[in-house]
């Protein structure tokens, strides 16, 4: 259990490290999945060009760390990152023995939505086209499908964010 311990806190000390290089917010861990948001408690107009980063960052930090880990004979952890853009409510939520800073609403539960659903498309990072749209620019996209959520109950087009603009040859992915 110690060295399962050791080996993640080394993992989740690198993703960590990249969300607050990149102006994020760690709101918590769950097991090994780190919950993390952009733009508060310091506003940042450009929240949804650095969760991207971070995200982005994140892939390739543990691209070197899964190679360590390969040599050392340990697990290898993955990682996958639901990015959604839009209103939330954050703030100290909880109740009168137990308060926690966070972010909730229908903007979070649609991240959560599309951070499981890599698994399906066999991606690592998903974004709303709330998202994509903020910063189109700025990243190489590819349009990933249309997909259809419990709430809200449109369908949305979701986006992979493959690398920054003018990065494109780090991509090493065929399809």
């Amino acid at each position: 259990p110690f060295d399962l311990l050791e080996h993640l806190r080394e993992y989740l000390g690198a993703m960590s490290n990249e969300v607050t290089a990149t102006r994020g917010t760690v709101d918590k861990y769950i097991g090994d999945a780190i919950m993390a948001f952009w733009g508060a408690p310091v506003p940042d107009t450009q929240h949804a060009l650095h969760a991207c980063m971070a995200a982005l960052r994140c892939q390739a930090v543990l691209a070197d760390l899964q190679q360590k880990w390969k040599k050392q004979d340990r697990p290898l952890f993955a990682a996958r990152f639901g990015l959604n853009t839009g209103e939330v409510v954050v703030g100290n939520i909880g109740s009168e023995t137990r308060m926690n800073y966070t972010v909730i609403g229908d903007v979070v539960n649609l991240a959560s939505r599309l951070e499981g659903a890599n698994k399906y498309f066999g991606t690592s990072v998903l974004a709303s086209e709330a998202t994509m749209t903020l910063t189109g620019a700025k990243f190489s996209w590819r349009e990933i499908d249309v997909v259809r959520v419990i709430d809200p109950a449109e369908a949305l087009r979701v986006y992979e964010p493959l690398a920054g603009a003018g990065e494109e040859d780090r991509v090493h992915r065929w399809w």
